[in-house]
């Protein structure tokens, strides 16, 4: 992946803070307990997650294409001077990448990297002060956003990729099912592309845009899709913009229901990967109907007739 390059940037002396507070049940109950100090940066949210009284945090050191990029896993827990002590670690994880995705689940955590290919890598935390990889699986692209569906397989969102070497180029949009029944050996179950280098979705960025029902097995996400990229050059056609909805079975895989059209204006085929965007950004399941949202206008349509507005309504700025 071409990125910008920082030539005065020291990967090894990158560092993040991390303060703990206390907050009670009073504003004068709230105190500073103590901080603790990871090597990188932290890239969103799901990078931290506590269980149990300990603290695990995924950073990177450094970013794409620098060749001294490299991950880590930290596990902090307060001592008795009130400090975040790093008690146990994973460090070098994937030399020469960086992290795009990551989540926490219990005594998991599941890691995305990518420079050419999209490892993902399953965590044993059980012992937490003795963390360990149980399992690598390298596949093109790489995913932003992963949301378990249940106890054994992960939903992703994120992009495809052209490998040309040394590099690669992000594509089109990916939607990928893996199961993790066996967290040394991950798989690949199934992968639906939309478009070419320029299709983009707010839910690529933006998790609050991801509507996934579990009970349901349906899936809603912002998209717009740009058709005659690929290889760096981005799409130049319009296909579509709106909201796409999907049925997801971990035996069967993606089925396309139908989508939710809000029309090509305001649609940007030229959308870098890390500011992701598209004219929906939300979306909401009530009943048989779906709602659609964007900046200027709401879209109300049943699930049994897609395609159909029932309603429309303006939305003020």
């Amino acid at each position: 992946m071409r990125e910008p390059w920082y030539p005065f940037y020291d990967v090894y002396s990158e560092v993040s803070d991390i303060h703990k507070f206390r907050i009670g049940r009073r504003a004068t109950d709230t105190a500073y307990v103590g901080s603790g100090v990871v090597p990188g940066h932290v890239l969103n949210q799901f990078s931290m997650d506590e269980r149990d009284g300990y603290l695990r945090v995924a950073t990177t050191r450094g970013r794409v294409p620098q060749p001294d990029v490299e991950s880590a896993i930290s596990v902090l827990m307060q001592n008795a001077n009130g400090d975040l002590a790093r008690v146990g670690a994973i460090e070098h994880i994937a030399p020469t990448e960086d992290i795009r995705a990551v989540r926490f689940d219990g005594d998991r955590g599941y890691i995305v990297t990518f420079k050419k290919t999209d490892p993902l890598f399953v965590v044993d935390l059980a012992n937490a002060r003795d963390p360990k990889i149980l399992g690598e699986l390298k596949i093109p692209g790489f995913s932003t956003y992963l949301h378990r569906i249940d106890p054994t397989h992960l939903l992703s969102i994120g992009f495809d990729a052209d490998d040309h070497g040394s590099f690669a180029y992000f594509n089109g949009l990916m939607l990928q099912l893996f199961d993790v029944t066996k967290p040394t050996e991950p798989t690949l179950l199934y992968k639906e592309r939309i478009g070419t280098r320029g299709s983009s979705s707010a839910a690529a960025t933006d998790h609050l845009a991801f509507n996934y029902v579990a009970d349901q097995k349906q899936l809603a996400i912002p998209v717009t899709v740009c058709d005659g990229g690929g290889n760096g050059r981005f799409g130049h056609q319009t296909n579509f913009s709106g909201l796409f909805l999907y049925e997801v079975d971990p035996s069967r895989g993606f089925r396309r229901l139908g989508g939710v059209d809000h029309g090509k204006d305001g649609a940007n085929c030229r959308a870098w990967w890390s500011h992701a965007d598209s004219v929906v950004k939300r979306s909401v399941f009530v009943d048989d109907m779906v709602f659609s949202i964007a900046s200027d206008r709401m879209k109300v349509q049943r699930l049994t007739e897609l395609g159909r507005d029932v309603a429309e309504v303006a939305l003020r700025p």
